[in-house]
């Protein structure tokens, strides 16, 4: 091997680390927590259920709809671990006092058990919106 070539691999070497360090750092920082994907599906399926008309469309709307709020929570609740353990369990106990409210509905007339089932579904928006404040500052 001639000096010359030995030379222009020496030229060569700081460019091809800088450009694997920067490859590196590039990654690195654009990466968001795993548990970010599951707080915009909580959000969304908290969304469509604060959208459920209880009157119009009946209990079995609501439980469709909660449905998708607990698989959302419980995905969140996994990716998370315990990084949101207090608002997380402040949302499953809003979700079972929603479960509470739809079984002591079924059977009554919805007229009278709306209001319940109504107040159960905000207090499950709230906790899902506590909790979404305190996931965003790590999802940004």
């Amino acid at each position: 091997m001639r000096p010359a070539d030995c030379a222009r691999r020496w030229l060569l070497l700081p460019a091809a680390a800088a450009l694997v360090l920067s490859g590196l750092a590039a990654g690195c920082s654009s990466s968001k927590p795993a548990y970010c994907t599951a707080a915009d599906q909580l959000k969304t399926a908290v969304q469509n259920l604060g959208n459920v008309n209880v009157v119009k469309n009946g209990l079995s709307s609501v439980q469709t709809a909660l449905s998708s709020v607990k698989t959302s929570a419980s995905t969140l609740a996994t990716d998370a671990k315990s990084t949101f353990a207090p608002q997380i369990t402040a949302l499953q106990t809003s979700v079972s006092g929603l479960e509470t409210a739809i079984t002591s509905a079924k059977g009554q007339p919805l007229a009278t058990t709306a209001t319940s089932v109504v107040s159960a579904i905000t207090q499950v928006k709230n906790s899902a919106s506590a909790l979404e404040s305190a996931v965003s500052g790590k999802c940004q």
